[in-house]
Order: C-alpha cells, then structure tokens, then sequence
C-alpha cells in the first residue's frame, strides 16, 4: 500500500492537467462539424454526445443573411444540476469549409480558437445562470459567398468533479441561408431589398448616378433620416427605427422616386 501511495499522485497528474487546460477553453476543432472531421469533446470528456436543438439562435432575420453584414450568434446551453458550462463554436460552408469571421465582443468570457475559426470559453465564461449559460459573438458573412452557412457548436455540461467523468457532451447546429427575396427593380436599375426587412437594408443606385440624397419619412409625413449616397450599393441600419411602414425618397442624378419600405 506505500508503494502504491507514492505512484497515486502521478495517476492524478494527467486527469489534473487536463481539466486546467480546458476548463479555459477548447483546444479547438471540437465543434463535432464536417470541418472538423467530426471531432467533439467525447475525446477527452467521457459518454456519448447528445444532439439538441435551437442551442445556436441569430438575429438574422427570416429571409436570410445579407452578403457582407455582421451579425451577432449566441450559443445556449442548458442541463439540469450542471456546475460549469463550456463551448466551442464554428461556421462551414455546404463543402464543410471554414467561412465567414468571428469578433469577440465580450472578451471576459469568450475568445477565438483553431486559427480564429471558431470560438470558446474562457476560464471566466464557464458558471452557469441556474442551469443554462449563453455566450454571444458577433460574425460577419463573406461578401463573396452564397448557399447555406451552417453554424456547428459542441457543449460540455460539467459536474465540476475536477476531472473527465460524469460530464455530459451535447451538439448542437444551425443553418442559416442567403436573402434572395424582396428585391425590388425598376426601370432605372434602383434596388431596395431586403423589404420588407428587419432593420438592414441595401440601396442600390444605377452606377451612372452620381451623389443621391435619401431621406426616410414615416408613415405621419415626419422626416426619420436623412443622408446623401456616395456609393452604388449602400447599407442602412434601420433597426432604431419603430416597425411599420416607410417611405425611401431618392432625389439625384438619374434618380427621383418615392418608394414603400416596410420594417417588421
């Protein structure tokens, strides 16, 4: 029994290194994704993984993501009893390839992993609000991409015990697919859309045009913004705005039209 006291805290030694490295966060490409061949928090965290669903939420509105636009993805897990709560969190294309960028917005409890492709916890982001802990971060869609983007996260519901075991490992993943409605073309080439939106919304004057000038009215008549338009293709973050109806008045060259936007 001596002999075997001596060797007891060199068998501790691994489970010990272990949960210091990662109660701060995943080593990354654990996400359980395609990218990611697959691999989850299983490998070193005991049982088997659970799918559940609505653990990635967006804001981006029903319609799809607008090309280039920056959005803000909250990952959510929740287990009953659970002691500390991590993630890692990513984004594939259908090909299962690493797009779009991350940017953490609340470095206390999140930071970037695998090559700035995904996202994790920190040793500070792991208590849970009674059985449920959220982490949100902001994500920008390449300009260039079109087709689904799907968001891939793995969680470990932990029960705090210092090591590996009696932990629960849950997937989760969300699909998210590009804004081809609501385009509105007129003879001139102007183009409003998404409309009706959620509070973005692009405004696209025919390149021949020079500098525009917009002005947003409401539906009492009153003027709610107003701004001139440098550029052929503009973006308009409306979501101050109250949901309801709208007007988009253009004056300039080559453009002088009147047009409904409707925010819901």
């Amino acid at each position: 029994m001596k002999n075997f006291s001596k060797f007891l805290p060199l068998l501790l030694i691994p489970v010990a290194i272990v949960f210091l490295a990662y109660h701060s966060g995943s080593p990354g490409g654990k996400t359980g994704s395609p990218g990611d061949g697959g691999s989850t928090c299983t490998q070193c965290h005991s049982g088997t993984a659970q799918t559940s669903s609505n653990w990635i939420t967006t804001n981006i509105g029903t319609a799809g993501y607008i090309n280039g636009q920056t959005y803000t993805i909250t990952a959510t897990g929740t287990k009953t009893g659970v002691s500390k709560f991590g993630f890692e969190l990513t984004a594939e294309d259908e090909q299962g390839n690493k797009v779009g960028t991350f940017t953490i917005t609340n470095p206390t409890e999140t930071k970037l992993v695998n090559g700035n492709k995904s996202v994790t916890h920190t040793a500070n982001g792991i208590t849970p609000n009674g059985n449920t802990k959220s982490w949100s971060v902001d994500y920008k869609v390449p300009a260039g991409i079109s087709g689904d983007i799907t968001f891939y996260a793995s969680f470990n519901g932990a029960n705090g015990n210092g090591g590996t075991s009696g932990d629960q490992i849950y997937l989760s993943q969300h699909t998210i697919s590009q804004d081809v409605t609501g385009i509105e073309e007129y003879a001139n080439a102007l183009k409003i859309y998404p409309n009706p939106t959620t509070g973005n919304v692009n405004i696209q004057i025919p390149s021949s045009a020079n500098t525009t000038e917009a002005t947003i009215i409401n539906n009492s008549g009153q003027v709610v913004r107003k701004l001139n338009l440098q550029n052929q293709l503009t973006n308009l973050d409306l979501s101050d705005l109250a949901k309801g109806v709208y007007f988009v008045k253009l004056a300039g060259s080559e453009i002088n039209e009147m047009k409904k936007l409707v925010i819901n």
